[in-house]
């Protein structure tokens, strides 16, 4: 039989229980929902709910609970921190006040937490706060708990209760920072591999999938073409119009450059005037060709520079080289045979040599 609200002979065992939860590791919303089954064991009630405090949205969203058929964890909904009386007050009063207290549940609150356990005739709410090095405290949730009684000895539950609180809010708090941690990391890897004018691939990135892309080439004997545009005039506009200009040039020139290209091709920003393509297989003059028209097709009035044009040299594995190295130098040696016929004009390394 579950002991009752006002008895004030917790067993250790739960909270050596919880302590296991947050050591052992999981998904957070696992160890939500097995801290809100101590808090249950704890208070003797039957249901208990913890939540977690969006700040931003000013809501409180549900991350764990027990006691609650599957009806009533479908159902949930988010709790709003609004100033006002309302039927979610007694669980957004606790976050506003910050202080832990015993009051009649809501008729919202208290028929969710009711839902398979039994009537409950009052709640516990306790805010989940931590506290930084400064002493700078923040709400990270909530943790609900129903009671089947008023308890006899309110502040000695609320203390057991409390120990449990803070570990819930530890364990929020630490799944927060390691989220943060994941965001900045990928942030971070992406600004490694990606020009941020542009939004392409960078070079460095470009070239170690160069090699990849020959490695496949050569284990399965296919073709492989690598090209180099080169935007002709740029310099002219940016001594002309001033880095503004020659950047939004850079950045419409590329954002057509990829959408002229296939889903297996690679496009990058190869430094100063110039983009690199690779593609697979030998449609590579025929896509070369086509970013050439694109580019040629822009609005260069938008920006006041006039017409855009690209020259292009291209260069194919295994006729023009084995190597990364090799490809890109009969690449280059095509693109300046190109800018020798003239503006848009495209050259390939083997008729050129």
């Amino acid at each position: 039989m579950p002991r009752s609200p006002s008895d004030p002979s917790d067993p250790p065992d739960a909270f050596l229980a919880a302590a296991r939860i947050l050591a052992r590791g999981g998904s957070l919303e696992a160890r939500l929902d097995a801290l809100a089954s101590q808090a249950a064991a704890i208070s003797g009630g039957p249901s208990a709910v913890v939540y977690l405090l969006d700040g931003e949205q000013g809501v409180l969203l549900p991350g764990g609970s027990f006691g609650l058929g599957d009806e009533a964890r479908a159902g949930f909904a988010s709790v709003s921190l609004a100033d006002g009386r309302g039927p979610d007050d007694a669980l957004a009063g606790a976050v506003r006040e910050r202080r832990p207290a015993i009051v009649a549940p809501d008729r919202t609150t208290g028929l969710m937490l009711a839902d398979a356990g039994g009537p409950i005739r009052a709640m516990a709410t306790l805010p989940l706060v931590t506290e930084d090095e400064t002493g700078a405290q923040a709400v990270q949730g909530l943790l609900a708990v129903g009671l089947s009684g008023q308890p006899t000895a309110p502040d000695a539950l609320l203390a057991r209760l409390g120990a449990l609180a803070d570990l819930a809010a530890a364990a929020v708090h630490q799944a927060r920072l390691e989220r943060a941690l994941t965001e900045r990391s990928e942030w971070l890897e992406r600004v490694a591999h990606v020009d941020p004018l542009t939004g392409l691939t960078n070079r460095r990135t470009f070239e170690r999938l160069l090699e990849h892309e020959l490695a496949r080439a050569g284990r399965q004997g296919t073709a492989l073409s690598l090209a180099i545009f080169d935007i002709d005039g740029l310099a002219a506009i940016d001594r002309e119009r001033g880095s503004e200009a020659a950047d939004q040039v850079l950045r419409r020139v590329a954002a057509t450059l990829a959408d002229s290209v296939r889903l297996v091709d690679t496009v990058a920003r190869f430094g100063g005037d110039e983009f690199a393509l690779l593609a697979p297989g030998s449609a590579g003059r025929v896509i070369a060709g086509r970013v050439a028209a694109a580019v040629a097709a822009l609005d260069g009035g938008a920006d006041g520079v006039g017409r855009v044009s690209v020259s292009a040299g291209l260069a194919r594995f295994p006729e023009d080289g084995a190597s990364g190295a090799d490809l890109l130098e009969a690449a280059d040696e095509a693109l300046r045979a190109a800018k020798g016929i003239g503006r848009g004009s495209i050259a390939e390394a083997t008729a050129a040599g």
